[in-house]
């Protein structure tokens, strides 16, 4: 089993490298980011996130990002959920948050030991993003078009536990990649490849159910014009299950 593990990260590394070893752009950016799990009951809870993408700097405009959705879990190994999303994005060419509306469906499968503990997720978007343009009237903007698309996502994160004299601590490593492929019917990007993140974050159990992780994100994109970056990310994480 530790070895089938070995092998997938090594391939995730693989991933981000061999992308990064093409043209790029390199940019700089902050994440800060809220996952946040409200439990129901034993089979039902309302997973959420709060992401504000800053680029370049602190007082640079990016992304803000909200999510939400419903989840149903059979058992403690798998979970199924439907959810929608809010993503406005800064665009510096009209100097405005462009809209952007998701509604999306996905499956975790989580697997592990006392070495590790993996989780698999599978994502299936459907996106509307907004166009905005000047109305002719001042400088006011409205949105002039919707554009579509469908992307698939597929998420790998493990996390292995620090240990100190065979005795687990309240730290941990957290090694995790995700892929982005565009699928039929996309007017927002008609390449495949869409972008890669793989992030290492070192994290802190502060409870069993609120932990903090800093990381790294090496992102590759892949805009719909062909230009390619990457981005080079710190990311600042609190993941916190609690009861409603």
């Amino acid at each position: 089993m530790m070895k089938k593990i070995c092998i997938s990260l090594l391939l995730c590394c693989a991933v981000a490298t061999g992308l990064q070893a093409q043209e790029l752009t390199h940019y700089y950016q902050q994440w800060y980011t809220y996952f946040g799990n409200a439990g129901i009951n034993e089979r039902w809870s309302v997973p959420f996130d709060v992401q504000v993408r800053l680029r370049d700097g602190l007082s640079d405009k990016g992304q803000i990002l909200m999510r939400a959705g419903l989840q149903y879990a059979p058992n403690k190994r798998t979970g199924y959920l439907l959810g929608y999303a809010n993503i406005p994005t800064y665009s510096p060419a009209i100097d405005a948050y462009q809209p952007e509306h998701r509604i999306y469906q996905q499956f975790i499968y989580k697997m592990g030991s006392p070495a590790y503990a993996m989780v698999h997720r599978v994502r299936l978007e459907q996106r509307w993003v907004g166009q905005k343009t000047h109305t002719g009237n001042g400088d006011e903007l409205k949105v002039s078009n919707w554009k579509y698309g469908n992307r698939f996502r597929y998420f790998n994160r493990t996390t292995f536990p620090i240990k100190k004299e065979q005795e687990p601590t309240n730290f941990y490593l957290a090694l995790q990649n995700e892929l982005f492929m565009n699928l039929w019917g996309n007017e927002i990007n008609d390449k495949f490849i869409d972008q890669n993140r793989f992030l290492v974050a070192p994290g802190y159990a502060v409870k069993p159910n609120l932990k903090l992780e800093v990381g790294y994100m090496n992102h590759y994109q892949q805009s719909a014009s062909g230009d390619q970056a990457m981005n080079h990310i710190v990311q600042f994480s609190v993941l916190h299950d609690f009861s409603l």
